[in-house]
């Protein structure tokens, strides 16, 4: 009952204020800053800031993405960290973005392969945390549970900046946006100086642990408003080199990327925008399921040959955007987006008895959505909608012996479906006197339906056997609430407190998937969608030479699709069964700090701790409670960087930890490739940077990871990280 009074509580008291927020004591948005310790004037322009520490510098910047809205960050009512291009390409050398996000308080990075790392987020992955490229959803009705592989479709090299909302934002971004929402905003020219401008330039990294190299070459420029942004990435990985030793049947992957922009400004307040994107990887290999798999402290060894992924994902999208704070309008900002994004996934799984499947699937999405924002005596409001339409090709080929067997009904989803999302919201932001509140409601409806799906109560996959092909087809509706508060005690000190609601639709995947991963799956036509109610609380501060921040944070867990164990094996993999049954908790502390104690010496940390229970069945299907799968272990980030003013040098020194993990989900314990017996062993880390800027034209840094050589595995994953690695990056101005 409980549990039912705080899912009701959100969008009551955020309606409430939407309709009925007092007027603001002095202006329209802003506080009067009585004492002149209190400025909160939204900037202009987004500032893209520096890190240390994997936190913006004092005085860096902008969110974007937390509010829909330009808005200072210690205005923000949520949990936010920002990482630029200059810490991907240079500071952290990273090899994914995922990688980027590595030390972030709540966030375990879990990889089962070099391009299959599926970051966790406050307790939660896969389809439960959502991933926007410049606002465009690349979340859809094909992503399966637990960790998965299609963050990593994204080119790291080509992103200007990316930010991290801690905790639920499904009102504002609609289904899976539970455990964070992450928003990568694509690299652009932001020059329009009148007359021909153009640069060009080059980047290239080489690490040894991970025997990976990347290379890519870009141009930008501008004709008076017209401007444009385009590169190539080109990228290959050999076998890892862990601390234990070479880890066989890691490499010969190969990857193309490439991405074009253009924006065409007119006036001060249009800008039109025109991007593509294009991402092709191959032959990625998933070692743990295979006979090269190297155990580790009691892992088993997997019995396929080979399991390798082809990947391509292609985004074209226009948008039309209008900016004009200072105009008497009734609309001060807003924007008109169109997106068409594809993905095509093929898998070769070759097992013993010269078994060959091959599978795979073509997801076609069709994007739309607008986003106003009105400015009021009562507050500013921002709505809008986004409507996303799926059409999904499933397939899959079995041979024996190089002979094609018969025909099945779907691949390794329903197969002739479609999946449709539309999300309708409103917030509105309020200020008076020290106050700060933002509000908000958003109305959900999704519909699925697949025409070819194997039907999991007729034995075999043959599509003339009488009965064997059915359709799923389902519809469901949501109303969620949110409702934030921020005090300003002065300049520097904020604390601020949250209500927030989310909810996730099943997927196709969900509800039609018929595959063997870690797991088997078999379809589940019948399931519900999953609801989340979240409360945080946080500080944050921002000094002159001391910034952090501290956030608790607990989340309500109802109707979880949970995948459970039911004792039996198929071709050696368990079998799981699906249903709404995760209900539970989870709940956690983050913090992180960076402290310039001299002109040249800044001090930074994060540290974060999770706990967390969800419904579970057994495998005689009684209910039991355990631990939520694969929560992030006590741990800690913490450095030391050099960095002189006015100088071209910087060097660093930071230790990683990571507590070992014993607290196991039954899934977990069946999980016997990836997690050792009994939990992860803990580990620790420590790494050597430095970093250079030659000329005003080259750009170098160089690090040892991993200096002590530690054989370790990251919680959940399917192998070692690499061993003791030198990291070498140049970027050049052409």
């Amino acid at each position: 009952m409980l549990h039912r009074f705080h899912a009701l509580a959100a969008p009551l008291a955020a309606l409430l204020l939407l309709f009925a927020a007092p007027l603001p004591a002095s202006g329209q948005d802003e506080p009067p800053a009585d004492d002149g310790d209190i400025t909160l004037l939204e900037p202009a322009d987004i500032v893209a800031p520096r890190l240390l520490g994997g936190m913006p510098t004092p005085g860096s910047g902008d969110s974007v993405t937390a509010t829909r809205g330009r808005l200072e960050l210690l205005r923000v009512p949520n949990t936010v960290s920002v990482v630029t291009n200059g810490e991907i390409r240079l500071r952290r050398a990273a090899r994914s973005l995922s990688d980027a996000l590595q030390g972030l308080p709540s966030v375990l990075v879990q990889k089962t392969g070099p391009l299959q790392h599926s970051p966790f987020i406050r307790g939660f992955t896969g389809y439960q945390n959502l991933m926007l490229i410049d606002g465009i959803r690349l979340n859809n009705s094909t992503f399966r549970a637990g960790p998965n592989q299609y963050w990593a479709t994204v080119d790291a090299l080509s992103v200007a900046r990316m930010e991290v909302v801690r905790g639920p934002h499904s009102v504002l971004y609609g289904s899976d946006a539970i455990g964070g929402t992450i928003n990568v905003l694509p690299w652009r020219r932001t020059s329009f100086e009148p007359g021909l401008h153009t640069n060009s330039g080059a980047y290239a990294r080489s690490s040894s642990g991970e025997n990976a190299h990347f290379a890519r070459v870009q141009t930008e420029g501008n004709r008076g408003p017209l401007g444009w942004a385009a590169g190539v990435s080109r990228k290959t990985y050999g076998n890892i080199e862990s601390g234990g030793g070479t880890l066989p049947g890691t490499g010969g992957i190969e990857e193309w990327d490439g991405d074009v922009r253009f924006d065409r400004r007119f006036g001060r307040h249009w800008e039109l925008t025109a991007a593509l994107q294009h991402v092709e990887q191959h032959d990625a290999p998933r070692t743990e399921t295979t006979v090269d798999s190297v155990p580790f402290r009691g892992t088993s060894v997997g019995s396929e040959l080979r399991r390798e992924f082809d990947q391509q994902r292609d985004l074209a999208y226009v948008k039309l955007a209008f900016d004009c704070d200072a105009c008497t309008l009734p609309v001060s900002r807003g924007f008109v987006a169109l997106s068409y994004h594809r993905h095509e996934e093929e898998r070769n799984r070759l097992r013993t008895g010269d078994r060959l499947d091959l599978q795979g699937f073509t997801v076609r999405q069709y994007g739309a959505q607008f986003q106003l924002t009105s400015p009021t005596r009562w507050g500013a409001f921002t709505y809008g909608a986004s409507w996303y339409h799926d059409v999904v090709d499933s397939r899959r080929e079995n041979f024996t012996g190089g002979v094609a067997g018969g025909p099945v009904i779907q691949g390794p989803l329903g197969d002739d479906a479609t999946y449709d999302l539309f999300g309708a919201f409103v917030q509105n932001h309020v200020a008076f006197g020290r106050w700060e509140v933002l509000a908000g409601a958003r109305f959900t409806y999704a519909a699925a339906d697949a025409n070819r799906v194997d039907n999991p109560a007729v034995a075999g996959s043959d599509p003339a056997t009488p009965g064997n092909i059915i359709e799923v087809k389902n519809d469901w509706t949501n109303v969620s609430g949110s409702l934030r508060a921020l005090y300003h005690h002065n300049r520097r000190w904020t604390f601020y407190a949250g209500a927030s609601q989310a909810f996730r639709t099943p997927s196709l995947h969900d509800l039609t998937s018929l595959e063997s991963t870690s797991v088997v799956e078999t379809p589940a036509p019948r399931l519900e969608p999953e609801t989340f109610v979240s409360f945080e609380l946080g500080v944050k501060t921002e000094q002159q030479r001391l910034r952090w921040g501290l956030a608790g944070w607990y989340t309500i867990v109802e109707d979880a699709i949970i995948r459970s164990p039911t004792g039996a094996l198929i071709g050696g993999v368990p079998e799981v069964r699906k249903d709404n049954v995760g209900d539970g908790w989870v709940w956690g502390v983050d913090f992180d700090v960076s402290w310039r104690a001299t002109p040249a010496w800044t001090w930074f940390g994060t540290f974060s701790y999770m706990d967390g229970e969800v419904d579970q069945l057994d495998g005689g299907g009684a209910l039991v409670r355990r631990p939520l799968s694969r929560m992030k272990p006590f741990s800690f980030w913490t450095g030391m960087r050099y960095a002189p003013p006015g100088s071209r040098f910087w060097a660093q020194g930071d230790v990683e930890y990571s507590a070992r993990e014993d607290r196991l989900s039954l899934r977990d314990q069946t999980d016997s490739r990836r997690i050792p017996p009994g939990g992860t062993p803990s580990w620790t880390r420590l790494n050597l940077r430095a970093g250079a800027t030659l000329s005003r034209k080259v750009r170098v840094s160089l690090a040892v990871d991993n200096l002590l050589d530690q054989d370790y595995r990251i919680h959940g994953s399917g192998q070692n990280e690499p061993g003791r690695s030198v990291v070498f990056a140049l970027d050049l101005d052409l």
